[in-house]
């Protein structure tokens, strides 16, 4: 993934497998200024996976990872085993059946020590848009629930989706 951080070019590469995880962030492509693995980002990262999953490759939500359980008429809990993470999430749906938001309390935020701090994270998404006739979310916001507000860090806009 690439962005911009203060005007200048970030690259964010992650690399995971199911018992273990990096993250690089590397500034103007010549140095890395985030540069962790281990544990915690591991099952931040499984929790991530998870998101990815649910909101734009559901029909591998059919698993035996994963379990269910209904929580109302619009909520769900899932939990999802890999490796030597369980992570789990409340999805939200909305009256049309589409997923809407994801809301977990198993994922780090990384803090200016390094450290990873669990934190709420939500990523609530719509404008649900058709791609090669595959129907998928096209707009949304990662947020994280601190305790002083929430704080959104990032929007995302889907502009091309292919399915394989």
């Amino acid at each position: 993934m690439t962005t911009r951080m203060k005007g200048l070019p970030v690259a964010v590469l992650h690399h995971f497998n199911r018992d273990h995880a990096t993250m690089r962030v590397r500034l103007t492509g010549l140095f890395n200024v985030v540069d962790i693995s281990g544990p915690e980002l591991t099952r931040t990262e499984t929790i991530t996976i998870l998101n990815d999953l649910c909101f734009y490759a559901p029909s591998r939500l059919i698993d035996p990872r994963l379990t269910w359980a209904e929580i109302d008429d619009t909520r769900a809990r899932v939990t999802f085993a890999l490796g030597p993470n369980s992570v789990s999430a409340e999805l939200v749906f909305n009256a049309a059946g589409e997923l809407v938001d994801f809301v977990s309390d198993d994922r780090g935020m990384l803090e200016k020590d390094g450290n990873m701090r669990i934190l709420r994270w939500s990523t609530p998404l719509g404008h649900y848009r058709e791609f090669d006739g595959w129907r998928v979310a096209s707009e949304g916001d990662a947020i994280w629930h601190l305790p002083e507000g929430p704080y959104t860090y990032g929007h995302l806009r889907l502009t091309d989706y292919e399915a394989r």
